[in-house]
């Protein structure tokens, strides 16, 4: 059986998991542009190289300000640990930090389009929107929701993709006992 035959069997088992898939290979699709487009908008028409700015420069300083400025509790310092490694890696390196930027913003959206990694893809992808969302970008909240979502069933989001061809060619269930459907084992059943 072809990759293709096998991930429309496992679409036929049930409704629910080929809607899923669906609608997760659609988005992935979507968010995979989304981010590749806003990497080569910055590299292109920003000038993000070209300008000697510290593009990313203004976003960071205003991370710092919202964090250090932050009053709720952090028992174990994660915020003044983001707020030294602004200061002290990100800021002076300021072109090699636009670099990372947007090296990773087309990384992320390549390898979420082809659906390759997304597991390790989508930590990537949660760590560069919660820096946006900490500088004050109101526009990645989708994004957010998105990584977590695809973090928690990363089998439904790559099985039209990338990670779907090895576990097929590996001879690895497509969606793994752990089905949407599927109920855990011993619950469910009758007595």
């Amino acid at each position: 059986m072809s990759y293709f035959g096998a991930v429309g069997e496992e679409l036929k088992k049930s409704w629910w998991n080929a809607v899923v898939v669906i609608v997760f290979t659609i988005s992935r699709i979507f968010f995979g542009w989304g981010f590749f487009h806003a990497g080569w908008e910055k590299m292109t028409k920003e000038n993000w190289f070209g300008d000697g700015k510290f593009d990313a420069g203004g976003l960071i300083h205003k991370m710092v300000g919202n964090i250090q400025h932050s009053h709720g509790p952090d028992p174990l310092h994660l915020n003044n640990l983001l707020v030294w490694f602004a200061n002290h890696i990100f800021i002076p390196m300021a072109g090699f930090t636009d670099f990372l930027v947007v090296l990773f913003e087309m990384l992320i959206g390549i390898c979420v389009f082809f659906g390759i990694g997304i597991v390790w893809t989508m930590l990537v992808a949660l760590f560069l929107n919660l820096q946006f969302a900490a500088a004050g970008s109101a526009n990645n909240f989708g994004y957010l929701v998105t990584d977590i979502v695809w973090f928690k069933w990363p089998k439904y989001a790559g099985l039209i993709g990338f990670d779907g061809y090895v576990r097929y060619r590996k001879g690895k269930s497509l969606l793994g006992a752990s089905s949407l459907n599927t109920p855990p084992s011993g619950k469910g059943t009758a007595m």
